[in-house]
């Protein structure tokens, strides 16, 4: 609960900085990775599943940098919380997702850059509250 808790604190200070200066220093995603490699280490998951899934999520999160439909802050957070959060990162992206659209939506700038970041908190959360009923 406590490494739950400091995620959230540190994307939280990560989506202010991302609705700032729609920029995100690295000290965010290697504060995650921290946390995300002690929690492998005391839940200790099957690591070939792990790896495996974590260049999914980066694979495919990469592809949506390479066509601007992502920031490289996006990218490197989503797929820190990959390792932590293991096949649960899916459900993380779909809510992220969802909430960005809804998002877009509301401000009615679907052309205009808009910060990723807060979105995934808003789907790391939800996910906290719904992910178990999802899976």
């Amino acid at each position: 609960m406590i490494l739950t808790l400091a995620m959230v604190v540190i994307l939280l200070f990560a989506a202010i900085e991302d609705i700032r200066k729609m920029e995100v220093k690295n000290v965010y995603p290697l504060l995650l990775l921290f946390l995300a490699i002690i929690r492998v280490i005391i839940e200790r998951p099957d690591y070939s599943f792990l790896i495996l899934n974590t260049m999914l999520v980066f694979a495919v999160l990469y592809a949506f940098w390479h066509i601007k439909g992502l920031g490289g802050a996006d990218v490197k957070i989503l797929t820190t919380l990959a390792i932590g959060e293991g096949i649960g990162i899916w459900v993380i992206i779909l809510f992220s997702c969802v909430v960005f659209i809804l998002y877009v939506l509301v401000l009615r700038k679907p052309r205009q850059a808009l910060p990723f970041v807060p979105a995934i908190v808003i789907g790391v959360v939800l996910n906290l509250f719904f992910g178990g009923l999802l899976g």
